[in-house]
């Protein structure tokens, strides 16, 4: 039986994935990904939220823009980085000099969207954003579900989607990469 304890640190079911599936038009089947492996792995556990939004659309693209990471896939998995405070402008993370990033997203422009990793419960990481190497991080204080459907649906988001298209779509990491695969084949050939 579980305790109240263990009741009460499960996150209350968020409905973001459902609210990015409904904007994008996705209706695929549900992944199946072994968390509980991934978090060991990690050493962290996974904010609810993201769970749901793997469990929804897997690894993939958001308008050809926005890779999604997901723990087990080939191209497009989470990846932990290293941040000096120095790179953070106004919100900047008190405690060591390195700052723990845990990367669920980028882009092909060089975008990087991650949780500071600071907190034991990781519903309360809160988001940070650059557009590349040479900025500093931006704080978002939101769960990765809300980040991206703001980023579809909102035209003044920061990192908006909505400004370039009218419609969105998501495309599965397994129909992405071959694609990839091909256009680099034929507009730079290996010899």
């Amino acid at each position: 039986m579980d305790s109240a304890d263990d009741l009460a640190a499960e996150p209350a079911e968020s409905l973001w994935a459902e609210e990015v599936a409904a904007l994008t038009g996705w209706s695929g089947d549900r992944r199946l990904i072994k968390w509980a492996s991934a978090e060991r792995e990690l050493g962290l556990r996974l904010p609810q939220d993201y769970k749901l939004l793997g469990e929804t659309f897997g690894a993939g693209t958001f308008d050809d823009n926005l890779d999604f990471c997901v723990p087990g896939s080939h191209r497009l998995a989470l990846e932990l980085i290293r941040a000096d405070r120095t790179e953070f402008a106004g919100a900047i993370p008190s405690g060591q000099s390195a700052v723990k990033l845990l990367q669920w997203a980028t882009t092909s422009a060089g975008h990087s969207f991650c949780w500071l990793v600071k907190d034991s419960d990781p519903e309360y990481w809160p988001i940070f954003a650059r557009s590349d190497k040479w900025e500093p991080w931006e704080r978002f204080d939101c769960s990765a579900g809300e980040f991206i459907h703001r980023m579809l649906s909102d035209p003044q988001h920061p990192y908006s989607l909505a400004k370039y298209f009218e419609t969105h779509w998501f495309a599965p990491a397994g129909e992405v990469e071959p694609a990839e695969e091909a256009f680099w084949d034929e507009y730079y050939p290996r010899w």
